[in-house]
């Protein structure tokens, strides 16, 4: 009785090792279902063939996941900061931009229709922006070197647009991690910032 006690004790051992196993690989593949993940080609980066319902690495794949979850979570951070539907009074918010080259790049018009750019950035005291608030500058993006005076209205507008980035601070939503003015000229000096067509 001890004896087949014994040489059934390893066998339940192994069948415990296989279950998790086999459980681990169907919870793999399920994610990899999940994701369209199909064949990766050789020095394709793991979104564009999870975008193509290629087959990529589980650590491929695992990274991807995480790039993915990262960007989901600077856009809410964006759209927090700066919502869709935000009341700008005399000023119409036309598109609120994701993170790029380190600032995030509205659109706005004037009540006469102009079409304007402002770029939000990290606040640096050795920089200021037409509007400030405690961790934001913002700049009106007119291809300026600082030589030309700014328009009114669309300095008005960028002051209206700090002042709403000063309320979402103090509400304490997380806030996205942007460049100085001077950063994103050190790290990117030949960057496009420009979205206007």
């Amino acid at each position: 009785m001890s004896n087949e006690h014994t040489t059934h004790e390893p066998n339940l051992i192994g069948r415990r090792q296989a279950l998790c196993t086999f459980a681990g690989i169907a919870t793999a593949i399920a994610g990899v279902g999940i994701l369209g993940i199909g064949t990766a080609h050789a020095g394709q980066a793991p979104e564009q063939a999870i975008a193509k319902g290629e087959t990529v690495t589980a650590e491929q794949a695992v990274a991807a996941s995480e790039r993915l979850g990262e960007a989901e979570r600077e856009a809410a951070m964006v759209a927090a900061l700066i919502p869709a539907d935000l009341d700008m009074g005399k000023w119409t918010l036309e598109r609120v931009h994701g993170t790029k080259l380190g600032a995030i790049a509205v659109v706005m018009r004037t009540h006469s229709g102009e079409a304007f750019q402002l770029d939000i950035l990290a606040r640096d005291p050795g920089v200021s922006g037409v509007g400030e608030s405690e961790h934001f500058s913002v700049f009106v993006a007119n291809n300026g070197d600082g030589s030309h005076s700014t328009d009114e209205l669309q300095a008005r507008g960028a002051k209206v647009l700090a002042h709403h980035l000063s309320r979402t601070e103090r509400s304490g939503a997380p806030l996205p991690q942007l460049l100085t003015f001077r950063q994103r000229a050190a790290q990117h000096p030949l960057g496009q910032y420009g979205v206007l067509g």
